[in-house]
């Protein structure tokens, strides 16, 4: 029987965290933390109903989980024993949408767990409550939390119900998180701020340098500030456009895209207008994808490196390391925009 386990099993009262996931959160952390082996006893249903007040139900509902995750066993007439460590980890994954990049930055993580953890990946497309819903249920369930965020109150609120040393953030969230939060995000303003700054002789090229972005709210906007804040200290002719539909192209002028949608748009249309891209038509899209290395004679990318993103996280995870970072941004120059 394991030492002082009644005493180790501590609740929060007045928690929006329900009992029973507590009662879960603290028995994984004994047997991380080593304070529970394979083999010890953890405190009966009556023991821990009797110290915090709590229901049988809550009790049963908590054991009946780390039954069935493989975590504890029971013996009749005996009690509840810890079957295995959770030696390996079990990650919570929640990324907001699925593209061909984030692929990519899926791929590396899981190759760079290389089978020392099972992930579970989940979606929240940008939705609060489904994110809220999503971060609720799994508290408890996981031994890290790896999210990207979502700039919106109700869903920054429900990360209160996860441990904050047990969560990571990816991608997004460094301006509002990463006082908070370890992880890996990309610097929105500072990356194109500087990544630009590169190339300030081939944007003198142009007559006039766009940036097309179809909001300014969260990352969007953080852009759109570093893009105005380069194009001031450069004295760059400069605008920010919501859409590339309707908009007369301006030769000689660079074009910067953020959405897909709006690169499709533009490469329709310097065709149509039989101009050439890369000299008369500047244009650099975000996020690197194999598709953009052969479409239109190569698109120029500036993208964050999600292969490093990915790796860096799962080697943060896998060495207990709780750090935060910047993640490297930088340019694959091609056709579309030279250099």
């Amino acid at each position: 029987m394991v030492k002082n386990s009644l005493v180790k099993v501590n609740l929060v009262s007045g928690s929006s965290v329900p009992k029973y996931r507590q009662i879960i959160g603290a028995i994984v952390e004994l047997i991380r933390a080593r304070e529970l082996r394979p083999g010890d006893r953890i405190p009966s249903i009556n023991e821990l109903c009797a110290r915090h007040g709590v229901s049988q139900d809550t009790v049963l509902t908590a054991y009946s989980e780390l039954k069935t995750r493989g975590v504890i066993t029971s013996s009749v007439g005996k009690g509840y024993y810890v079957s295995r460590l959770e030696g390996n980890h079990r990650i919570f994954l929640l990324f907001d949408k699925l593209a061909s990049y984030k692929e990519t930055l899926y791929e590396a993580f899981k190759g760079a767990l290389d089978g020392k953890a099972v992930e579970r990946l989940y979606f929240h497309y940008n939705d609060p409550e489904i994110f809220a819903t999503l971060v609720e249920a799994a508290s408890g369930k996981y031994t890290e939390y790896v999210i990207m965020p979502l700039a919106h109150a109700k869903a920054v609120e429900s990360l209160e119900h996860l441990p904050r040393k047990k969560v990571y953030i990816l991608d997004q969230g460094r301006t509002q998180l990463s006082n908070r939060f370890a992880g890996i995000c990309q610097n929105f303003a500072g990356d194109i701020y500087d990544v630009l700054s590169t190339v300030t002789s081939a944007v003198e090229r142009y007559r006039k340098l766009f940036l097309i972005v179809r909001s300014l709210k969260s990352h969007y906007g953080e852009i759109a500030r570093g893009f105005k804040r380069y194009c001031t200290e450069h004295h760059v002719r400069c605008a920010v456009i919501p859409s590339a539909s309707g908009h007369a192209l301006e030769a000689p002028a660079a074009y910067i895209v953020v959405d897909d949608r709006d690169l499709v748009d533009l490469i329709k249309r310097v065709d149509v207008q039989h101009l050439r891209l890369g000299s008369e038509i500047g244009l650099l899209s975000y996020n690197e994808s194999p598709l953009k290395e052969v479409i239109a004679g190569g698109i120029t990318t500036i993208s964050t490196d999600f292969a490093s993103m990915g790796r860096s996280i799962a080697e943060m995870i896998l060495s207990g390391r709780h750090e935060y970072k910047d993640n490297p941004f930088g340019m694959i120059r091609r056709n579309s925009f030279r250099a």
